[in-house]
């Protein structure tokens, strides 16, 4: 572990606000010495799955069950260690920790493993699949008998939002929730559903009152579905960038009776849930761009160091000298940002803006990152072998994920419309 000084610096570190202070550097060291322990050896046991397609998904594109009993025990073993839910409201079990630290460790775990199907990545809970703030909205019995359970790691969700006619227009959604009694039932598809294909629940989103989603003034409702729930089916596993599987399902609800209190949250005010974890999901994101793009200047520094080109290392040619600096300027700014929005964030501001802003900037910026580390690389960039690739894939994904490039950027010209100037 690093030593630090009373101050909670390294030696010869300097006090600027991306430094991290000795707590957080506890934490941090803490998750990553966590991961090489005990989730290492189980990657590394399991690899030919994780790294194979033809051997880590099935003919209908469903990822081996052994991969997701993997990340069940990974998550337990993290929630038994107190890293899972450290950033979970402590009104749910979990520790009540601040966005910048969060910030600080999606990074880290990701500049140090880089991009790829890790199981190192399940210690933390993501807030669309494991306990989050949405827990604080359920029932008491859903309470008692369920949360347990999600913060414990043990029971894995899904975000059911977006459908085939609503993804950024969320107003046009089509599923609905009809009150009978004393249960709710639900009828509708949903798309693009992280996490769906092995999900124990999901958290659906249905029209409960026609008219006030008409007048886009509410009217849709958060209702907690186990997946073994009758008249809920995957109904495909949806596929990207040409790979033969996918963690993205397409879900069907015929029929689906659910009791009264399943319903989360307010009846009418499904959007406000949904916005609890908006800007946290944008915080992620941004984060793990800068950690993957870190990985990935890392990674191509070395190599044009090593890499001859006309008589010397092409790390000497001024080509590669550029695309590295301008590396390296676009992560500076984006990590300066995402922590920028982190500490708003964990001081009570509201950062739905500045999320935005740096969200559009961090992960465009960690995609041309690594499409210039592809082209330092030259062929080998293309490889498998290298893993820059998928970072690339990642990078471009999380462009459209929690809020495309286009949706952000009118959320900030409304805001600056408005007359807030000031950021």
């Amino acid at each position: 572990m690093t030593t630090t000084d009373q101050n909670g610096q390294a030696p010869g570190e300097p006090s600027w606000p991306t430094a991290m202070s000795q707590d957080e550097r506890l934490v941090v060291d803490g998750l990553l010495e966590f991961t090489r322990q005990a989730v290492v050896p189980v990657e590394d046991e399991l690899a030919p799955l994780l790294h194979d397609p033809r051997q880590g998904f099935d003919e209908a594109g469903r990822e081996s069950p052994r991969i997701d009993e993997a990340r069940r025990a990974v998550r337990t073993a993290a929630a038994d260690a107190g890293y899972y839910a450290m950033f979970c409201p402590p009104e749910i079990g979990g520790g009540g920790l601040g966005a910048r630290l969060a910030f600080l460790c999606w990074e880290q775990l990701h500049l140090r493993y880089g991009p790829g199907e890790r199981l190192v990545y399940n210690t933390i809970s993501h807030w669309a699949s494991g306990p989050s703030a949405v827990w604080t909205k359920t029932s008491a019995r859903v309470a008692s008998e369920v949360r347990p359970a999600v913060v414990a790691g043990r029971l894995q969700g899904c975000f059911g939002m977006s459908e085939p006619d609503a993804g950024s227009d969320a107003w046009r959604m089509k599923t609905r929730a009809e009150r009978r009694g004393d249960t709710w039932v639900l009828n509708g598809a949903k798309q693009w559903t992280s996490f769906s294909p092995h999900a124990d629940y999901v958290l659906a989103f249905a029209v409960t009152d026609p008219a006030l989603v008409e007048a886009r003034k509410g009217g849709i409702s958060c209702f907690y579905v186990p997946t073994a729930t009758r008249g809920f089916a995957v109904e495909s596993v949806i596929r990207m960038f040409g790979e033969i599987g996918g963690r993205e399902g397409i879900l069907s609800l015929q029929d689906v009776v659910v009791p009264h209190d399943q319903l989360v949250g307010e009846p009418g005010r499904g959007f406000d849930l949904a916005m609890l974890g908006a800007t946290q999901g944008r915080l992620y994101n941004i984060a793990r761009s800068v950690g993957l793009s870190r990985w990935a200047l890392e990674q191509t520094a070395s190599y044009a160091k090593q890499r001859w080109a006309g008589g010397s290392p092409i790390s000497e040619h001024q080509a590669i000298q550029f695309m590295l600096a301008d590396m390296a300027t676009e992560i500076y700014a984006a990590r300066t940002m995402g922590l920028d929005c982190a500490a708003r964030a964990q001081a009570g501001q509201d950062v739905r803006r500045e999320a935005a802003m740096t969200k559009v900037f961090a992960t465009n910026a960690a995609f041309q990152v690594f499409d210039r580390a592809i082209q330092v690389h030259g062929a080998m960039g293309l490889t498998n072998e290298l893993r820059l690739h998928e970072g690339w894939k990642t990078t471009r994904a999380i462009r459209i994920a929690d809020g495309t490039d286009e949706t952000l950027r009118r959320t900030i010209a409304r805001e600056l419309l408005k007359g807030n100037l000031d950021f």
